[in-house]
């Protein structure tokens, strides 16, 4: 009985060692492709039980062709682009868009219109250029209206309020 159950397992088993031999063939085969596309193409239809291909079978990713000669149509005169661009910048100043970079000015000074408290004691600071700022923290600060803040980029995409002349500054958030 032992001898049967012995070559029952022998022959069960067989079929399991010529697939890894067969595997470890194909994988050693992808190592000698020298293109690091094709190569990892390779080593991926191996494990995925794929049949192999020759390599100059594979497609290769080629690059889109470049667009020949194109010029912009540009009819605006440049005086006037340039002339609105700085109120644009002050705008955007603390909104998170993609297209604020870090060229743009790292402080703005504005006077304060209103000091509000949010219910957790935060304050909430509007500026004359129609901004709205939070607090952030529980850090104090005293200001009263027509204050000059000045706020400033921080680490992270953070921003500082302080007042105009003093060390002690607040971390906030643009609202509005």
């Amino acid at each position: 009985m032992k001898k049967q159950l012995l070559s029952l397992l022998v022959l069960l088993s067989a079929p399991t060692v010529t697939a890894q031999e067969i595997n470890v063939q194909a994988l050693q085969a992808c190592s000698f492709i020298e293109n690091d596309f094709n190569r990892l193409l390779c080593y991926d239809n191996t494990v995925a039980g794929k049949p192999l291909t020759k390599p100059s079978e594979k497609k290769t990713l080629t690059p889109p062709k470049p667009v020949a000669n194109i010029t912009p149509n540009v009819s605006a005169p440049v005086a006037a682009v340039t002339a609105s661009a700085p109120a644009a910048k002050d705008d955007d100043f603390g909104l998170e868009h993609k297209e604020i970079t870090k060229d743009k000015d790292e402080n703005i000074t504005a006077l304060v219109s209103s000091v509000k408290k949010a219910p957790y004691g935060e304050l909430i600071i509007s500026l004359d250029n129609s901004q709205e700022w939070r607090q952030i923290g529980s850090d104090s600060l005293k200001l009263k209206k027509s204050d000059t803040v000045v706020i400033s980029r921080g680490v992270f995409n953070s921003f500082l309020l302080r007042k105009d002349g003093q060390n002690r500054s607040i971390r906030v958030k643009r609202t509005q």
